[in-house]
């Protein structure tokens, strides 16, 4: 399990899914891995959106992205990843939407994980989305992360799954729930947890946001 901070007296603890860098003043947990799928064909089109830097890790982009007019990815991390791309101003599948709304029209294909929500699907005609990798929750990893959500005062959730995961194994209702986008707010408001939203989808900018909260609230004091 990955570390930040060092673990007694974490007052903001990150939960994601696979092992990266942290931010200053925060403990960083993850409670799985990535599984890439073998033998993924990716269809032609017109543009290609890049979901995560896990998708580089279970297909070459670089290769695919030269049947495509243009590569959109999805956050700064993404772009490192795949290399040249672009950008959308908000790092979700909503700032996606609306940055294929206005190109050209065109065949979009998507590459992300299985676990994937709907909404681009919900809002571009005629996507076609690629499953390149799957997240296996690690259950073990899971209890020891509940366990230090549980003493400290913000988590920060970065993605919809994990919101699901962290949900059913620690009582959330006392904890100022940071939410890393809308896609993983629009989940936390289904299951019922209170939650504010990070300005911008980045790991960095949740941290910001729940230290803004946590010092404006006075819950530190």
């Amino acid at each position: 399990m990955e570390r930040g901070l060092e673990e007694g007296g974490a007052e903001v603890v990150v939960v994601r899914i696979k092992e990266g860098p942290c931010p200053g003043g925060a403990l960083c947990v993850s409670i799985g891995r990535v599984v890439p799928r073998r033998d993924v064909a990716v269809p032609d089109g017109d543009y290609l959106v890049v979901m995560s830097p896990a998708v580089a890790q279970a297909v070459d982009v670089r290769e695919v992205a030269r049947r495509f007019r243009c590569v959109i990815c999805v956050g700064p991390a993404t772009a490192v990843a795949v290399g040249s791309c672009v950008v959308p101003r908000e790092y979700t599948s909503y700032g996606v939407a609306q940055l294929l709304k206005a190109l050209a029209p065109g065949r979009v294909v998507v590459l992300r994980s299985s676990a994937g929500n709907d909404v681009l699907r919900s809002l571009i005609p005629d996507v076609v989305e690629v499953p390149v990798y799957d997240v296996a929750i690690d259950e073990t990893k899971l209890r020891e992360a509940a366990q230090i959500v549980a003493g400290a005062h913000a988590v920060v959730l970065t993605s919809s799954a994990v919101a699901e995961a962290v949900a059913r194994s620690v009582d959330l209702s006392h904890k100022l729930v940071v939410a890393i986008g809308a896609v993983t707010a629009k989940k936390l408001a289904e299951l019922g947890v209170p939650h504010v939203v990070a300005k911008e989808a980045t790991i960095d900018s949740a941290v910001r946001s729940a230290w803004m909260e946590l010092e404006k609230s006075g819950r530190l004091n």
